[in-house]
């Protein structure tokens, strides 16, 4: 790579993918096909370097070519598009490990080093960083997509694929070694093609459940803790202290299997499976990491805390990580029904290891293990229940029919929250019958209450609340939940003009007469952001309506838990 052009490496590889795929073009569909992709990739390169938004030449054959011959044209851009985004993913890496080689360089702006040595400069104590590091929470909350959903197959292709251009750019490389890397790439390449690209139906409810998995499987299971050592060094040199080993900066969530808001296919079956395959592979992974734990820790001297544990087993370490290992396979057999005690055996662990001046072995693998479960639990990611608030009202309409309450429709506001305050505050029950409601929108309310309370409670996340409009919407959700014993964090999700300029009054209202340590609201900014464009047109701008929506919000002066949905 050269000062002068160091994105030469770049157009090497997408050069390279691009030339195997012809190759596999040839080979697969034929050399007219080849050659039609050449010419409309000609076409629409002098198109570009014409005019960026002239078109008008490529209109024509596209419109005029066959079916046939379109499908494979339109499936080897894509590709194409693929392989390119592969290759600069690749290459933000590969610049970004050049900088670091460079002799005297200095923290890239945004980095952890970098960050912190201006925090420090700009007048934070070192103290007060390490406060604010330590104690920092992200949750990643993923959602599903099934029109855009990437088969877990081709993920996993895509995947070998920048692993093979990383084993390309090892300058050790070895003639015979790089034909095998290029063959590696070949096939890769050649079974991307010959895969179907989009499944002949829908996928299933499980099926984008276990997509979502496989994100945490294939990469973020071994991401984070990178992750996280990196954050961890920079802190240490910033302040002299490291993060404790409890410290979770990130943590994950996600609605897939829990997004039921207008998705009849979201069934309680569908979120208990959620969870259960989402604790099952928890515990695969971490079998894994135990093994390869077991492996290493073949010492004998530890303290007496954990020789008592061990039973004066002569591989102590080894003894203490079988029963965890046995625990492991005992929850795996049952359907992964009860927690593991995770980290008490692997602090015990880091703890002698420490003691016994062998901290070095401790600081490694046994280390990233504490930091995974930190970060993933015992569940990889903890599921989002989520529901419109219309649905809760009807239900709570049901009840108060049932008891001869009244119509609770037809009442106000006020009406409403001391209804629901005074059955919260009474904790009283369900009418029986009303698990056998002639509704099936009710019965689906109530059911999935139900299977809330039967999950572990570490699988699950918030109850997210649609289309909340009023305090009386948390308080349905509130008082539906502790009917069946269970209390997940109710979030309310302000989705409209109008509700979002409420927002500071609902939430005032909702909280009026409370002390809560925390407050978590989700701001819906896609039809938000369409009405308002709308309202605009109409009106002439929506900068003021816009404005005073998130002066209300801002005024209740509490700690919210930060969380970023992924699409």
């Amino acid at each position: 790579m050269t000062p002068a052009d160091p994105h030469q490496p770049l157009r090497d590889d997408v050069s390279m993918l691009g030339e195997l795929l012809g190759d596999t073009l040839r080979l697969r569909e034929g050399v007219a096909v080849f050659e039609t992709v050449e010419r409309v990739r000609q076409m629409a390169k002098a198109a570009r370097q014409e005019d960026a938004h002239e078109i008008g030449g490529l209109e024509a054959p596209l419109r005029a070519m066959p079916l046939k011959l379109a499908v494979p044209v339109a499936r080897a851009f894509a590709h194409f598009l693929t392989l390119a985004n592969i290759a600069e993913q690749h290459h933000r890496v590969r610049r970004r490990r050049e900088y670091l080689r460079a002799p005297g360089a200095q923290p890239q702006r945004g980095s952890f080093a970098e960050t912190f040595a201006r925090l420090l400069r700009n007048g934070h104590t070192a103290e007060a960083l390490h406060r604010a590091v330590a104690s920092l929470h992200i949750e990643i909350v993923l959602t599903a997509h099934p029109t855009t959903i990437t088969r877990r197959t081709l993920a996993a292709k895509q995947l070998r694929i920048a692993q093979a251009l990383a084993r390309r750019d090892r300058t050790d490389l070895t003639g015979p070694e790089r034909d095998e890397v290029m063959e590696d790439l070949r096939r890769e390449i050649l079974a991307m093609w010959g895969t179907e690209d989009v499944r002949p139906r829908r996928p299933s409810p499980m099926e984008e459940v276990r997509s979502g998995l496989f994100i945490f499987e294939q990469t973020l299971w071994d991401a984070v803790p990178r992750y996280v050592r990196a954050l961890d060094r920079a802190l240490r040199e910033a302040t002299g202290r490291g993060l404790p080993l409890d410290a979770a900066p990130l943590t994950f969530g996600s609605w897939i299997g829990g997004d039921r808001d207008g998705n009849p296919t979201i069934t309680p079956e569908v979120t208990r499976d959620a969870c259960r395959t989402a604790r099952l592979l928890a515990l695969s992974l971490y079998a894994r990491e135990i093994a390869a734990l077991r492996a290493e820790l073949s010492i004998v001297d530890a303290t007496p805390e954990l020789l008592a544990r061990a039973a004066g087993a002569r591989e102590p370490y080894r003894a203490v990580l079988d029963q965890l290992r046995d625990a492991i396979r005992d929850a795996h057999a049952s359907g992964a029904a009860a927690d593991v005690d995770l980290r008490g055996p692997l602090e015990l662990c880091h703890r002698s290891l420490v003691e016994t001046g062998q901290g070095t072995l401790a600081d490694g693998r046994l280390t990233d293990v504490l930091r995974r479960v930190a970060a993933f639990g015992g569940t990889i990611v903890r599921l989002d229940v989520r529901q419109h608030a219309r649905r809760h009202a009807a239900a709570i309409a049901a009840v108060a029919a049932a008891r001869g309450d009244g119509p609770y429709l037809e009442w106000s506001e006020d009406e409403r929250q001391h209804y629901l305050r005074g059955a919260i505050a009474a904790r009283a029950p369900l009418p029986a019958e009303l698990m056998a409601h002639t509704d099936p929108e009710v019965r689906e309310v109530l059911e999935t209450c139900k299977a809330i309370a039967e999950i572990p409670a570490s699988s699950l996340g918030a109850y997210v609340v649609s289309m909340t409009q009023a305090p009386s919407d948390i308080l349905a959700v509130e008082y539906l939940q502790g009917a069946f014993g269970s209390a997940l964090r109710v979030v309310p999700l302000f989705e409209e003009v109008a509700t979002l300029e409420h927002a500071g009054e609902t939430m005032r209202a909702l909280l009026a007469g409370t002390k809560p340590s925390a407050i978590e609201v989700m701001i819906g900014y896609s039809d938000s952001a369409k009405a308002a464009l709308q309202s605009a047109g109409r009106r002439g701008g929506c900068g003021t309506r816009c404005r005073r929506a998130a002066d209300a919000l801002s005024r209740p002066r509490r700690q919210h838990r930060p969380r970023r949905r992924t699409d």
